[in-house]
């Protein structure tokens, strides 16, 4: 069955997209990711369908929500725009690791929420 779900997604093609966006090889991916180069040529020559912990790897690597990587493996159902936002903030939040540093990006959110309110935001 998860043969099935992925065989029809566009993985490859997503993962393709993403190493070109980074301008990186399929050997940059293989070492960030800790994983086979091999493993990356089958998965971008669709040869074999990635595993959960391979997925896990590439979402580290490229500093992406997992649920990204898994949602372009349809192992996910697809977002809307709002909620792979929303994703996106918070996994970013996520990685910052100072606390002095979480409060100063809460502020800055606020701060342009309330600008965004009172009508002086930028767009």
């Amino acid at each position: 069955m998860l043969g099935m779900i992925l065989h029809t997604t566009n993985f490859p093609d997503w993962l393709q997209s993403e190493l070109d966006k980074r301008r990186w090889s399929q050997a940059d991916l293989a070492y960030s990711a800790g994983i086979s180069r091999a493993v990356v040529n089958k998965l971008l020559n669709r040869k074999t369908y990635p595993q959960p912990d391979t997925l896990q790897a590439i979402a580290r690597a490229f500093k992406i929500p997992v649920e990204t990587v898994y949602r372009a493996a349809g192992l996910l159902p697809q977002e809307t725009e709002s909620e792979t936002f929303a994703a996106e903030i918070v996994h970013k939040l996520k990685l910052i690791k100072s606390p002095k540093r979480r409060k100063t990006a809460i502020r800055l959110l606020k701060a342009l929420i309330d600008e965004e309110e009172s009508g002086n935001s930028l767009n």
